[in-house]
């Protein structure tokens, strides 16, 4: 789903600790297009998911594209983390065991796995809910990347 600037909501405020334990805060990360995928080690369509999103991340990482996770209901840090490194996931993931981020994502992630790709003021520009191909993660970050400031 795409929304056109006029039909998007205020910035997302995303933040927490990443199972890399560092702090991940959406706010610092205005001025980019933001890709955000909700993940978790016990999700199948993840694991399908998995080298897609890498593939993508290799292939528009950038000054202006960026990758955050969300291990979302992970049975522990060190759990998501193990699963992370074997996926290949070099960005970080903000550790949700309570699934808190479904609010912060604007009730618009509401599955395993989701990716919302946010516009440069950080509003959500893109939702793609179940697993995905790089063909579609790349045509949604390159129309955002895109768009005029």
């Amino acid at each position: 789903m795409i929304f056109k600037p006029a039909e998007r909501n205020k910035p997302v405020e995303l933040s927490g600790e990443t199972i890399q334990g560092e702090t991940w805060d959406s706010k610092d990360h205005r001025g980019s297009v933001v890709v955000v995928n909700s993940w978790a080690s016990w999700c199948g369509p993840c694991d399908k998911e998995a080298p897609h999103l890498v593939e993508t991340y290799q292939e528009t990482k950038g000054d202006d594209v960026e990758f955050v996770g969300i291990n979302f209901r992970e049975y522990s840090v060190e759990t998501g983390r193990a699963q992370s490194k074997a996926w290949g996931y070099k960005w970080p993931s903000v550790y949700d065991k309570s699934g808190s981020t479904a609010i912060d994502m604007q009730g618009k992630m509401s599955i395993t796995p989701s990716t919302a790709v946010l516009d440069r003021e950080g509003r959500i520009a893109v939702i793609i809910l179940g697993a995905a191909t790089k063909k579609t993660f790349v045509g949604a970050i390159e129309d955002i990347a895109a768009e005029e400031d």
